[in-house]
């Protein structure tokens, strides 16, 4: 993930205020990501936890935004209590945030 990125920092990935800009992701590789109709939710709204962790065990690549909205991590799963997500974080040494009061928002891409 830390690849990543790096790539998408090297790549005009980010804007000037280093938020994430979902259409260069695919880039990466076109030929495998996609970043579908439902791939943007700026908030939580309509997607509950349970569904985050069917599309990340579906294989979906989830990114979740957390701190306020200012940091994109990728989630790799759920947890037993219904509201941790495992995450690989570049930025920090986090492995997890919570839904309920970390996560704002998401960025849904598919993977062939």
């Amino acid at each position: 993930e830390a690849g990543r990125n790096k790539w998408l920092q090297l790549n005009d990935g980010y804007d000037e205020s280093d938020d994430l800009i979902e259409s260069v992701v695919p880039q990466i590789d076109p030929g495998r990501i996609t970043w579908p109709e439902d791939g943007m939710y700026k908030t939580k709204d309509g997607l509950t936890y349970e569904l985050i962790v069917q599309w990340i065990e579906a294989g979906r690549v989830v990114i979740a935004n957390v701190l306020e909205g200012h940091h994109f991590v990728l989630s790799v799963g759920g947890s037993e209590d219904g509201d941790t997500i495992e995450v690989h974080d570049p930025g920090f040494d986090t492995a997890n945030y919570s839904y309920t009061d970390d996560v704002v928002g998401f960025r849904i891409f598919d993977m062939s």
